[in-house]
């Protein structure tokens, strides 16, 4: 009949399978600490004034009782200099001290003040609460399940943390299986795109850059 068209053929030649990063674990991680980052940033401003950074590191300096700054960064994954930035500020509000550093004299020793441990007090109930909330929809069971999740998650990326730099370290590289192209009849030629090391980093590339530009 005229002007009808088998399906296969409406469409674009060919459906091309493209990676999806979307349903890569890495990505919704990405995705879920940047959301979660983002609700607490917002929580704790609003109830103590303080930034997501400046709480984890008066929560850092309280569970070791008086702490050295370069353990404090390390824990709280932030760089020297944005660290050092944080910490003068907790100096400047009265909520940290710095006191001589016995093993080293090259560095300082980091202590809550009586209003930093009242703060960290604040603090805590207030994780307490919003962890609740965020539990909510969740059994007991399902916590611990992901709990323990999260934990031998941790320990592989400190095991890969110096091997994902090399690309041939992590062995063959996974190949892309793309449907494209056609021949007349409409019937679709598969074909193998073999993701490359540089195609990789150009992957790795643009991930980086859409996080980065997301809200």
């Amino acid at each position: 009949m005229r002007g009808t068209y088998p399906v296969a053929t409406q469409k674009a030649d060919a459906a091309v399978k493209r990676p999806n990063f979307r349903s890569l674990m890495t990505f919704r991680l990405h995705m879920v600490a940047r959301f979660s980052e983002g609700i607490s940033e917002d929580y704790y401003r609003k109830h103590l004034g303080l930034s997501l950074p400046e709480c984890r590191v008066i929560g850092i300096t309280a569970s070791y009782g008086s702490v050295s700054f370069k353990q404090v960064a390390a824990d709280a994954h932030l760089e020297k200099s944005y660290a050092s930035r944080v910490v003068s500020s907790l100096v400047d509000r009265g909520l940290i001290e710095k006191l001589a550093n016995p093993a080293d004299s090259r560095s300082v020793l980091l202590q809550l003040t009586e209003s930093g441990r009242m703060i960290h007090e604040q603090t805590y109930a207030l994780a307490l609460r919003l962890n609740e909330v965020l539990q909510a929809p969740f059994t007991r069971a399902q916590v611990d399940a992901f709990t323990a999740f999260l934990t031998t998650l941790d320990q592989q990326l400190k095991r890969v943390s110096g091997v994902v730099e090399d690309v041939s370290a992590l062995g063959a590289m996974p190949r892309l299986e793309m449907v494209s192209g056609g021949d007349r009849e409409g019937r679709p030629a598969e074909e193998t795109l073999p993701l490359d090391r540089d195609f990789a980093r150009r992957l790795h590339d643009l991930l980086g850059q859409y996080l980065a530009s997301t809200p």
